[in-house]
């Protein structure tokens, strides 16, 4: 990292100290995975030993001076004499709102949760710094507090001059080993991916993808396998019954615990408790053969190589009173692997159409086809697929040739659901959102009542997938790292997630053989919206709009770019706010102190359970009270999964209806 850049962002930030801690440790003694709650500094005074950061050792001898991020696991161990340090934690941030090349630089360099450990060359400055610091810390007034932290800019003004002068190499953490760490040390308790988030210092989708993107499966999902395997371990070795060791695994609920066991093994508790020899022989269901062709081999070697210095601390009494290691990977699991993942791939020919790439992926082979199906019948649904007139479908990875109409469709974004029931067709399974919790939303329910869920878009469930048996499937970008395992479930199409609904309700009446009706709903949406324009435009003469939606401690105000906006400011021909007007992206965070310089006489906010806590709480506050549309009653509420998940033509229609009940 370039000092500068770092010197640079810690000039913007808002800093606050958290604490600053003394502690002394006598020989011998340990400190094993203390979590960071805070970004830290970490300055030894006198004594020696190591001290690890998330695995990245540092030998600390006498004047030592480390720091490290939220969320980092922190081992002190080796002390041959007392080792005395001080502890410095504190939180900072950009103040919002601030330029996006800022946030880029931010999420860039990480100044504030980087690793770096090295001896100060003017040792003496540094602990005057820090001594003063934490004497005046433990006084109770608020200008000793002040002082503490204006002791804290000085010693991060002496700790960049020096990094500077020595030419220090800084190490960006590792968020996904972090993740690791803490699901296999905590796999037994409850946790969501937004408690995980929140305490790496990171949101939920940079976690889900980052974390995807390195082992193939989110962290749920890898949660769940390791809950697995520590289950297997326990049937194997110990005599604990069925609801035993399934609260030992972090499941309260003994059946779902024996469900979901069966989903991911192929045979109940019970039975591989008689026999768990049946773990190396399994049967090849639908079910195991996606877990490991889509996640592979790689998400059980992860354990192999991250802190396996902790694994002593890991064990499970067996029944003879020894212990065994918590996580283990036999040859036999990667055998099955690769006997799996060569089950899928001949499992491909079942698929239904041509499928052109100019990726030159596995996926596609040597010819760049998937094999075109035959006129057979699915069984799990005895639904008979027809030839029909050969059409081509472009899509984001080539194009697919079809020749039959798809009656078992798989959709892995929440607004194809949309498009499917509006041309009067259902899909087999389908992805929710996040804030759907585990159904359907209320518009939609009555309809995809028996449609399957497939997980959510960030996190599709790939067992499930299977088991469905497609004839197609449809994905975006969002599934881009696992389109070709896709590939080999049934052919696949991609398309842009921010496509015009219309285009893709164009594209989908291609494919379900029905265009004149989609032609027909894009011209009844054109007329309603011709309509709606003159009356609004009559009625508000002008008044500016603006569409927030409050998250992260911040809100967010949707552009002119955005394609929920669109709707307002487009189709509807209605004022944005100034601010709004920025076509560089789809949004900009702001702070609720900058609201009131958006200034829009109307107010949409788009809410759901995520952001309620928030949206009231910014409601309750002077400033909003002080907002024009707030004096005026021209704030409306919205739900979120109408307003931006299910990005189709019935959502739009239900979208255009709310627009006019609040305006006119």
């Amino acid at each position: 990292m370039n000092v500068d850049d770092h010197i640079f962002l810690w000039n913007q930030a808002s800093v606050r100290l958290h604490d600053v801690r003394h502690i002394v440790m006598r020989a011998g003694e340990q400190l094993r995975s203390y979590q960071l709650p805070a970004s830290a500094f970490l300055f030894s005074v006198r004594g020696s030993g190591l001290i690890r950061l998330d695995g990245n050792v540092h030998a600390i001898k006498n004047c030592y001076m480390a720091h490290a991020g939220k969320g980092t696991y922190v081992d002190i161990e080796e002390i041959k004499d007392e080792l005395e340090y001080y502890l410095i934690l504190y939180k900072a941030h950009l103040p919002l709102p601030c330029r996006q090349e800022l946030q880029r630089l931010l999420e860039k360099t990480q100044p504030f949760h980087i690793q770096y450990g090295f001896t100060p060359m003017h040792q003496a400055n540094v602990f005057v710094a820090i001594s003063r610091m934490q004497q005046a810390w433990n006084q109770n007034g608020n200008l000793d507090k002040l002082r503490a932290k204006a002791l804290l800019y000085q010693l991060v003004c002496e700790l960049m001059a020096q990094m500077q002068s020595q030419g220090i190499g800084v190490t960006v953490p590792n968020l996904v080993a972090q993740a690791v760490r803490y699901i296999e040390e905590h796999y037994a308790e409850t946790f969501t991916l937004d408690d995980l988030s929140t305490l790496l210092n990171c949101s939920s989708r940079s976690l889900q993808r980052t974390f995807k993107a390195q082992l193939a499966v989110g962290p749920i999902d890898y949660l769940i396998q390791v809950r697995i395997q520590k289950a297997q371990e326990l049937l194997r070795q110990t005599n604990l019954g069925l609801k035993e060791v399934a609260e030992s695994v972090g499941y309260t609920d003994s059946y779902y615990f024996s469900r979901i066991f069966k989903k991911y093994t192929g045979f109940s508790p019970s039975a591989y408790k008689v026999n768990p020899l049946t773990s190396e022989i399994r049967r090849q269901s639908p079910l195991l053969l996606s877990r490991y062709s889509i996640a592979g081999q790689k998400l059980w070697k992860y354990n192999d190589h991250i802190e396996n210095e902790n694994q002593n601390q890991n064990h499970s009494h067996t029944r003879d009173g020894g212990a065994v290691p918590m996580y283990k990977s036999t040859k036999a699991m990667l055998a099955l692997n690769l006997m799996l993942s060569l089950t899928v791939l001949l499992g491909a020919c079942s698929g239904g159409g041509t499928n052109t790439s100019n990726s030159g992926s596995a996926a596609t082979g040597a010819s760049n086809q998937v094999a075109t199906q035959s006129n057979t019948t699915q069984s799990s649904a005895n639904q008979e697929v027809k030839k029909s007139e050969t059409r081509t479908i472009k899509h984001m990875k080539g194009e697919l040739t079809l020749d039959f109409k798809p009656v078992r469709i798989a959709v892995l974004d929440t607004q194809y659901a949309d498009q499917m029931i509006a041309l009067g067709e259902l899909p087999v399974g389908s992805v929710i959102t996040t804030g759907d919790g585990t159904k359907f939303p209320e518009y939609l329910m009555d309809k995809l009542k028996d449609v399957h869920v497939l997980g959510t878009k960030d996190e599709p469930n790939s067992e499930a997938v299977v088991a469905m048996e497609p004839d197609l499937i449809i994905c975006t970008e969002f599934q881009d790292k696992i389109y070709d395992n896709l590939s080999k479930i049934a052919p696949t199409i991609m398309f842009n997630r921010n496509e015009d609904w219309r285009e893709t309700l164009i594209t989908f009446g291609k494919i379900l053989e029905k265009e004149q009706e989609a032609e027909q709903i894009v011209k009844d949406y054109q007329e309603k919206t011709n309509k709606l324009k003159a009356e609004l435009a009559t009625k508000l003469k002008g008044e500016s709009v603006a569409l927030i939606r409050p998250r992260d401690n911040a809100i967010r105000l949707h552009t002119v770019e955005h394609r929920t906006a669109a709707i307002l400011y487009s189709d509807l021909g209605l004022t944005p706010p100034k601010p709004a007007m920025d076509k560089s992206d789809t949004a900009t965070m702001i702070s609720l102190e900058v609201l009131p310089e958006v200034n829009a006489d109307h107010l949409f906010v788009v809410t759901d359970k995520a952001n309620q806590a928030l949206t009231d709480e910014y409601k309750n506050s002077s400033i909003w009270k002080g907002l024009k549309a707030a004096k005026e009653n021209k704030v409306y509420e919205v739900n979120t999964t109408v307003w931006i998940a299910y990005y189709g033509p019935i959502a739009i229609n239900n979208i255009v209806d709310e627009i006019a009940e609040a305006l006119l």
